[in-house]
């Protein structure tokens, strides 16, 4: 009974040490002189990271898909609402350059107008001033906060859109 369990415990220890990359068997070895095991290396390594979810499911996430990086339908959808953001830009844009254009030509009939009429241009130029400075602050919104929260982006954009074409 006394040799079964001593070849049981040695069996154990020898697999035990396999698994950990330890040896029980060579007593003069220390952990400092053998080369460093796959632990080491991944741990040391600043592109490795544990996916923990994984282990905490015991590798089964089909039920639970969290968004990252790696994930395939997360990078299509990613895509997707980049294209967004950047036509909805594009829509800015020209808005943008339509505001530009009615400036030039109102400054250019400020300048050959007569005193009376002035002050209404001026206002007038203000109002234009003012709607461009809305819709550039629009156009960064789309790409300062659109990623984290495009359907609230989008909405505000879409609104502040209307209301520039509503007064112009």
């Amino acid at each position: 009974m006394t040799a079964f369990a001593s070849s049981c415990s040695a069996t154990l220890q020898r697999r035990y040490d396999r698994m950990h990359g330890t040896s029980s068997t060579t007593p003069t070895t220390d952990r400092s002189s053998r080369a460093p095991d796959d632990r080491n290396v991944q741990t040391t390594d600043p592109s490795y990271r544990k996916d923990y979810d994984r282990v905490v499911d015991g590798g089964n996430t089909a039920g639970n898909v969290t968004p990252t990086s790696g994930n395939a339908d997360y990078n299509q959808q990613l895509l997707s609402q980049y294209m967004e953001m950047d036509k909805l830009a594009e829509v800015v844009l020209y808005e943008l350059d339509n505001l530009e254009n009615r400036y030039n030509t109102m400054l250019n009939d400020y300048k050959n107008a007569r005193s009376s009429s002035r002050q209404v241009m001026a206002m007038e130029l203000d109002k234009i001033s003012d709607d461009r400075l809305v819709l550039y602050k629009a156009y960064t919104n789309i790409y300062r906060n659109g990623k984290s929260d495009w359907a609230n982006v989008k909405r505000d954009v879409d609104n502040t859109l209307r209301e520039i074409r509503k007064k112009n």
